[in-house]
């Protein structure tokens, strides 16, 4: 049900009269423009063109940059950390009603950023969430609803590790008291004249604990039977919730069936098939830690980390199927490319230290595994990765590991060789980020998100660097650093945004792997927009 409240903007009477064409004007733009946008220098003063946001994490607090092209890239304000409660920001995402959500995990909250109206992103509110939330995702199905996922008690040596303490202790629940942590569903209309305020919608708990990631298997053009499902997997539960995505559908948004991930190769399992969806499953070791719909396929991926595979899940009669063992490979997380052609493979070696990567060709019966040779990863440790959203570009941080050789580095691919025979990543350059070069020593790094525009081609990049605290802009054509702007202290993540970017599709897909109880390497600052540690 959508809020009855009204959005409003505090200005003076004039003012507001013209903000309000121009956001008109805003809200209906077409994203299909190839030109690089400008930031209005007119009588209005709302904001026009692409912007990026970072994530300072040294002082909490959140900078805008204004995306203009190879030069005139300039910061518009930054958001000071008492509107977000004094807490690390983490996940950033933007929904078709052209809002911004930020996740304050420690605060169980998420911040609400109106990118439009005003000269510069404006802070509006903090909506409750649930225990820790680390992840969100803008619903396919409808774009104006951002699903949050709520990871549940993180605190050291915690009773009840992986729960939501706020919404999920019900004493009434079959199987005890608290049980399992939640996604909270969150909705908003556009921004202006009678628009509707970001709210929460439903806090949805599921009967399995730890960190949430989520997929959404639709109706795709090979296959239009697939109904519209949120596949929602549970780290330390070890299963997959099914929940009802359909518009009209009196069960939308409940839980209608769970995918157990216990594999009986790898420890004993207990056959979940007659537990009724009001009790638990016993958990598992698979540590469910990533999820993907493939649009070519029709199924969902998930990757299970304590079990080292990549199942493939029907997402109509929700059988699994394992497709990839790592067992005796480097990899260790994934992505899928934009047209869920493939799913790219990353991990590393040690001795010598190197970034591999490899890609699973799901468009053959089985999927064919093909690893790359690439001597320029040589000395890298692997850093998060994105496509552009036409699927031509491909780019890789070198993740500036202590152990790695090579640092400060961002690799940019051609990765519309990958429809070759066999599938290829063709190099296109390798940038360096520090002009004095490597860093020897320095474990900091990098966050990176791509400008993506008309159809989807990525026109630039950018890469926040810890070091300098500054953001470097480079242009996607000729791969070369344009200009570095200083920001506030310690940037992390990176965001970029664009008014109607969300409906045309031109957001940057990523690689998708998070940090475990068991791996603890990063914190919910340093995640990416699918949860890709930078």
């Amino acid at each position: 049900m959508k809020s009855m409240m009204t959005y409003t903007t505090v200005t003076s009477g004039a003012k507001a009269a013209v903000l309000g064409l121009a956001l008109i004007s805003l809200v209906n733009c077409s994203s299909s423009d190839d030109t690089t946008p400008a930031v209005t220098s007119g009588g209005s003063a709302a904001l026009q063109g692409p912007l990026a946001l970072v994530n300072n994490t040294g002082d909490k607090t959140l900078t805008s940059v204004a995306l203009k092209g190879d030069s005139g890239n300039a910061v518009l304000g930054t958001i000071p950390s008492a509107e977000f409660e004094n807490v690390a920001l983490g996940d950033m995402q933007f929904s078709e009603g052209e809002w911004v959500f930020v996740n304050l995990g420690a605060a169980n909250k998420v911040a609400t950023i109106d990118p439009l109206t005003g000269a510069q992103p404006d802070h509006k509110t903090n909506l409750a969430a649930g225990t820790n939330p680390v992840h969100m995702n803008r619903d396919p199905t409808d774009g104006e609803v951002i699903w949050v996922g709520n990871d549940g008690d993180n605190a050291t040596g915690s009773a009840t590790p992986g729960d939501d303490l706020i919404n999920c202790n019900n004493p009434t629940r079959v199987g005890g008291a608290v049980t399992g942590s939640s996604v909270t569903i969150i909705h908003n209309s556009h921004l202006g004249p009678g628009s509707n305020p970001p709210t929460v919608e439903k806090t949805l708990c599921l009967l399995a604990s730890g960190h949430k990631v989520a997929a959404f298997p639709r109706p795709t053009a090979t296959n239009a039977s697939i109904p519209k499902r949120v596949f929602i997997s549970s780290e330390i539960g070890g299963e997959i919730a099914v929940v009802d995505n359909e518009p009209a559908s009196p069960t939308k948004w409940q839980m209608i069936g769970r995918v157990d991930l216990c594999n009986p190769l790898k420890e004993t399992c207990n056959n979940e098939s007659g537990t009724v969806l009001t009790a638990p499953f016993t958990p598992n070791t698979s540590g469910p830690h990533g999820i993907r719909f493939s649009k070519l396929t029709g199924k969902v991926y998930s990757f299970q980390e304590g079990y080292g595979q990549i199942v493939e899940v029907d997402p109509v009669t929700l059988a699994k199927t394992i497709v990839i063992d790592f067992d005796g490979t480097p990899y260790t997380s994934y992505g899928i490319t934009p047209d869920g052609r493939f799913l790219l493979l990353r991990g590393q070696t040690t001795t010598p230290q190197a970034t591999k990567l490899g890609v699973l060709n799901l468009s053959v019966t089985p999927p064919a595994k093909t690893d790359f040779t690439i001597p320029e990863l040589d000395g890298t440790s692997p850093g998060t990765f994105k496509f552009s959203p036409d699927g031509k570009r491909f780019y890789i941080l070198a993740g500036n590991a202590a152990t790695s050789t090579k640092k400060d580095r961002l690799f940019a691919f051609d990765a519309s060789t990958l429809t070759a025979t066999p599938p290829a990543l063709t190099l296109t350059k390798e940038i360096i980020l520090n002009p004095g070069g490597d860093r020897a020593g320095f474990d900091g790094g990098h966050g990176i998100d791509v400008l993506a525009q008309g159809a989807g081609e990525a026109k630039y990049i950018a890469v926040s660097n810890r070091v300098g605290n500054s953001l470097s802009i480079i242009n996607a054509t000729d791969n070369l650093i344009k200009q570095t702007i200083s920001v506030g202290p310690t940037p992390g993540g990176v965001l970029v945004y664009e008014p109607g970017a969300a409906s045309a599709g031109n957001q940057a897909t990523s690689s998708l792997t998070i940090p475990s109880k068991a791996k603890p390497s990063v914190s919910s600052d340093q995640l990416d927009d699918h949860g890709m540690p930078k």
